[in-house]
């Protein structure tokens, strides 16, 4: 990804501290901030076209496609399906999330896997690692792009107790990605060795350690409330104290789930209030 569009989405997306016990190790909620009073939504859409390319695009074809054919490309990748069901939209979204805030790469592009763009992404919504001290972490996500956490939450649980509860399921997943890993300029030989050891080199499952992100979005009363005071300012204390309130209940709920428990296997929440989901899909 090129350092201008990095740096936009560092000024458009922020990590939002809260000091709160519901809110877990490595958890995160986001936050777009305001602009005369206007939640800046519509700066995300055109984040969102502009990031199209390194998601849907592998390493490989993005350095060897002209420039001009990047967007043809790419959107021929995109689900056709009703721009207020599809998921292209929040897969891409988490991708952005783990590329730009925690260094985490993808390893697979998921979105060339699909045999119609009248699917949705099979299986996990992204496929990224992380390396430390020799050891790989799979990072195996979720998202849920939704206008109700409730039903966000509802699905997220649903698709995590199909993924994660059936052992042969993530097995055979990882056997699909094993032959679709990419080596590009950032990868190593020793580290592209190692990363296909864990995905597809017949370790036992039980020592594969896999992290699954899921991203969580809402329409928030919060942001809703901010919306159209001039001086609406995330690093206010009004807004501050509110939007804490509000993601100390978001995850209060999420926690008050069931989530799949297994010991090599950690689940990630991340959760991104909007004014409304739906007006982002539509544009």
């Amino acid at each position: 990804m090129d350092s201008s569009l990095k740096q936009r989405i560092r000024n458009q997306i922020f990590k939002f501290e809260v000091s709160t016990t519901s809110v877990r190790d490595k958890d995160s909620p986001f936050t777009l901030d305001f602009e005369k009073g206007r939640y800046r939504q519509d700066e995300l859409v055109g984040l969102i076209r502009d990031a199209v390319p390194y998601f849907a695009l592998t390493q490989n074809e993005i350095d060897t496609i002209d420039k001009s054919e990047w967007n043809r490309q790419s959107f021929t990748r995109i689900s056709d399906a009703n721009r207020q069901s599809k998921g292209d939209y929040g897969e891409l979204l988490l991708f952005l999330i783990l590329s730009i805030f925690y260094d985490i790469p993808k390893f697979v592009t998921k979105a060339r896997l699909r045999s119609t763009t009248r699917e949705q992404i099979k299986g996990f919504d992204c496929a990224h690692f992380s390396i430390n001290d020799q050891k790989v972490t799979l990072w195996l996500g979720e998202a849920k792009f939704h206008q109700n956490i409730s039903g966000a939450i509802s699905k997220a649980l649903e698709s995590l107790n199909e993924h994660l509860n059936d052992s042969e399921r993530i097995k055979s997943e990882l056997r699909l990605l094993g032959g679709e890993i990419e080596i590009n300029r950032s990868l190593e030989a020793d580290k592209f060795s190692l990363l296909k050891e864990y995905v597809s080199g017949g370790k036992s499952l039980d020592k594969v350690e896999i992290c699954v992100p899921v991203l969580i979005t809402y329409d928030s009363s919060c942001v809703k409330k901010f919306c159209g005071n001039p001086d609406a300012d995330i690093e206010s204390d009004n807004f501050k104290q509110d939007f804490e309130k509000e993601i100390n209940n978001a995850f209060t709920r999420i926690y008050g789930k069931n989530w799949p428990s297994l010991n090599n296997i950690k689940i990630v929440f991340f959760v991104i209030p909007f004014q409304s989901v739906s007006d982002i899909k539509e544009k």
